[in-house]
C-alpha cells in the first residue's frame, strides 16, 4: 500500500516538473511553424522601402498616401504576427489596431501639412521603436534578442530625427518612410530566419524526449515482468 502511495506520489511530480517543459515546447513549435510569415513580411517591406525610395516623392498629398497604405499594411502585418506567434497577444493587437487608425486617419486628413505629417512619421516611427524593444524582451520567440532590439532602437533614431528636424523636407520624408520599411523588412527576414532553424531545433529535440521517453517505458516494463517471473 505504501508502494503504491510512493509511486503515485512520484508520478504527480513528475507530471507537475514535465507537463509545464512539455507545453512550453509544444507552444515554441506552434509559433515558429509561423517563420515563413516573417520571411514574407521582410520581402514585401523591403520592396515597398526600395520602390518609395526609387520613387523620388515631390508632393505631400503622395507621400502622405505612401506612409498611410505603408501604416495600414505594418499593422495587418503585425496583427496577424501578434495572433499567431505572439505570447502577449493584447500588446500586438493594440499596436497593430494603433498603426491602421493612425494611417487611415493620415489618409482622411485633408490638406495635411508638412509640419503636421513630419511629426505623424516621428510619433509612428518611435511608437514602433518603442514596440520592438518591448518585444526584444517580452517576446521569447524572438530570437536572437539583439536583432529586434536593434531594429526597435534603428527605428526610435529615425523617429528622433523626423521630430528633430525643423524644416525637414518631402524628399526627407519620403527617405525616412523607405528607410523605415526597409529596416522593418531586413529585421523581419532575418527573424523569421531564426524562427526557422529554432523550429527545426525544437522538432528535433521533441523526437528526442519522445523516444528517450519510449526506450524508457520499455525498460520499466522488462524491468516489471522480470520481478514478476
Amino acid at each position: 500500500m505504501e508502494s503504491k502511495k510512493t509511486d503515485r506520489t512520484t508520478g504527480d511530480l513528475g507530471d507537475v516538473l514535465l507537463h509545464p517543459v512539455g507545453h512550453i515546447a509544444q507552444e515554441a513549435r506552434k509559433a515558429t511553424r509561423w517563420w515563413g510569415l516573417f520571411v514574407l513580411f521582410g520581402l514585401v517591406s523591403v520592396v515597398l522601402g526600395v520602390t518609395a525610395l526609387a520613387s523620388r516623392i515631390d508632393a505631400v498629398v503622395t507621400l502622405v498616401a505612401v506612409f498611410a497604405v505603408s501604416l495600414i499594411y505594418a499593422g495587418l502585418a503585425e496583427l496577424a504576427f501578434a495572433t499567431t506567434t505572439r505570447r502577449h497577444t493584447w500588446v500586438g493587437v493594440l499596436a497593430s489596431v494603433a498603426s491602421i487608425a493612425a494611417g487611415f486617419i493620415a489618409l482622411a486628413w485633408p490638406g495635411v501639412t508638412l509640419v503636421v505629417l513630419a511629426v505623424l512619421v516621428g510619433a509612428s516611427l518611435i511608437s514602433w521603436g518603442i514596440y520592438r524593444i518591448y518585444l526584444s524582451f517580452a517576446d521569447p520567440v524572438l530570437r536572437p534578442r539583439a536583432v529586434t532590439l536593434s531594429e526597435g532602437i534603428v527605428l526610435t533614431a529615425l523617429a528622433v530625427l523626423a521630430l528633430a528636424w525643423p524644416n525637414v523636407s518631402i524628399a526627407v520624408l519620403a527617405i525616412l518612410v523607405g528607410v523605415f520599411f526597409i529596416v522593418l523588412g531586413i529585421f523581419s527576414f532575418v527573424g523569421g530566419l531564426h524562427m526557422l532553424d529554432l523550429h527545426h531545433a525544437l522538432k528535433k529535440a521533441g523526437a528526442e524526449a519522445e523516444k528517450a521517453l519510449k526506450d524508457e517505458d520499455d525498460a520499466t516494463t522488462k524491468d516489471i515482468h522480470r520481478h514478476a517471473a
